[in-house]
């Protein structure tokens, strides 16, 4: 019997430079495989962040069948003043916060008392404004950590219960002073938004006190309710700080204010917060730095250097979608804005009685 040499039995294997070719070929597979799973998440998590606001949205036309008008936006301008300005009269909470019992939150809603601030010092709010609201979350927002905002240095009811307030990563476009022609302002504008004109300001939809329908004469399905401002924390810092009513008196005649003290900076990233609302200066995703402090729960509103920037997400338009932002309209429907829309466009499509006639492809 003959048997099988060796030769011809031995399995012949990769030489180094095949293995190298299939290694390359893996890669390159990988390269062009990664940004299209990247985008079909992204793709998912702007489908949730567009199904939080059609749930806001709704909540918004049940309020308004409840109560006959629309919540206040907290946050509002005081016209009576040389020119115009922020004021907050409408008690120390958010739209969002009055919305809660027509999202399910009926339970958040009922420990909260709304005769007092939602910080109020002996923290008889802080169980329902502490808890988390996925709705009023954008699963693409980034930020320092998830949730809530962990307990305020200033704030013992936080560093008692080791946790902080609820976020948010949507408000209330309450107005506008983007200039109606679109001309750059040396007065009162900024380099991070150079179109600002704080005498053209303008209520958007969700102002002061009650907002009837029918006040809403450029149409509901022409005018933003609510847009993203996403990813704010304890990084920002607001120009207001807890005492600031409307632009004459800074005492507001409310009970308990903040543990913080008068003098500390509102935290707008809260969804119970009024500040939480916001005017529009200038283009969605606008990308100035800074738009937040370097470092977190930052005092002194008049050294910060993001205080009032209105750039980035630091009170304006802003999301983490490539693009542009999701914006909820007064008629419940939910639109994609794009970054490269006309500002003047932009402030149309923000005013809710303005008489401008803004077309669908103009945004």
């Amino acid at each position: 019997m003959t048997l099988p040499s060796l030769s011809t039995s031995r399995r012949r294997a990769f030489t180094l430079i095949e293995l190298l070719v299939v290694i390359a070929i893996i890669a390159v597979l990988i390269a062009l495989l990664l940004p299209a799973v990247q985008s079909a998440r992204e793709a998912a998590r702007r489908a949730q962040c567009t199904n939080n606001l059609k749930q806001i949205g709704l909540a918004l036309h049940n309020y308004e069948s409840a109560n006959g008008c629309f919540p206040p936006g907290g946050e509002s301008t005081n016209f009576n003043l040389s020119t115009p300005g922020t004021q907050f009269v409408d008690g120390g909470w958010s739209t969002l916060a009055r919305l809660l019992p027509f999202l399910e939150g009926g339970t958040s809603f009922n420990a909260l008392n709304f005769y007092v601030d939602y910080n109020e010092a002996t923290g008889m709010n802080f169980t329902g404004a502490s808890t988390v609201v996925n709705t009023y979350i954008c699963p693409s927002s980034t930020r320092s950590t998830d949730g809530n905002d962990g307990p305020d240095p200033n704030d013992t009811i936080t560093q008692t219960y080791g946790r902080g307030y609820g976020y948010n990563d949507y408000g209330p476009t309450v107005y506008t002073d983007i200039d109606p022609t679109g001309t750059a302002q040396a007065a009162f504008a900024g380099t991070a938004t150079p179109y600002r004109n704080k005498a053209a300001r303008a209520d958007g939809l969700l102002k002061q006190g009650k907002t009837r329908i029918s006040e809403i004469t450029d149409g509901t399905s022409n005018t933003i309710a609510i847009g993203e401002d996403a990813g704010r924390d304890a990084r920002f810092i607001s120009p207001y700080t807890e005492a600031y009513y409307d632009g004459t008196s800074t005492t507001r005649p409310i009970l308990g204010q903040g543990p913080a003290g008068p003098n500390a900076p509102r935290r707008y990233w809260r969804w119970a917060e009024p500040d939480g609302g916001y005017g529009v200066s200038g283009g969605p995703n606008n990308k100035w730095k800074p738009a937040y402090e370097a470092t977190t729960w930052t005092q002194n509103p008049a050294s910060a250097l993001s205080a009032g920037k209105n750039g980035g997400n630091n009170d304006e338009l802003y999301s983490f979608h490539p693009g542009g932002v999701n914006a909820l309209f007064g008629d419940g429907s939910v639109r994609f804005i794009k970054d490269s829309v006309n500002v003047v466009a932009l402030r149309g499509l923000v005013t809710l009685k303005g008489g401008e006639v803004i077309s669908a492809d103009a945004f």
